[in-house]
């Protein structure tokens, strides 16, 4: 099936610069690979460069920690002790009253969420004073 293709020089020549261009072509496809792969280059970077790439990152955390520092009030109000008691007590109290409302509120969701709607009657039935 395969055919012996004529020896003619013209189609060598197009075959060898066919097969210098396929090996061209892989070449720069490889380097073009190794240049978009940013995670190898990285790598590459961080192993052959461990002390720049240390020391940069202790220089843009120390840059970063100034940069969203807060400052520092000078001089600190002084509370009176009743006020100072009265905090804590409202603090200490939060809690309870939390859980006190979230009694309040499932309680008052379950009556509105069970109760009849206001156009029907009520079917319970209610002891009269006749029938005691």
């Amino acid at each position: 099936m395969d055919r012996k293709l004529p020896a003619i020089p013209e189609i060598q020549r197009l075959i060898q610069l066919s097969a210098a261009a396929r090996s061209c072509l892989s070449r720069e496809a490889t380097v073009l690979r190794s240049r978009v792969d940013l995670a190898a280059r990285l790598r590459s970077s961080l192993n052959h460069h461990p002390l720049t790439w240390c020391f940069s990152s202790l220089a843009s955390g120390l840059a970063a920690s100034f940069m969203w520092r807060r400052k520092i009030p000078l001089e600190k109000k002084r509370r009176a002790i009743p006020a100072t008691l009265l905090g804590l007590t409202l603090s200490a109290a939060r809690p309870l009253v939390n859980a006190w409302l979230g009694k309040q509120l499932k309680h008052w969701l379950a009556r509105q969420t069970f109760s009849p709607p206001s156009g029907r009657r009520n079917c319970r039935a209610t002891p009269t004073s006749n029938s005691i």
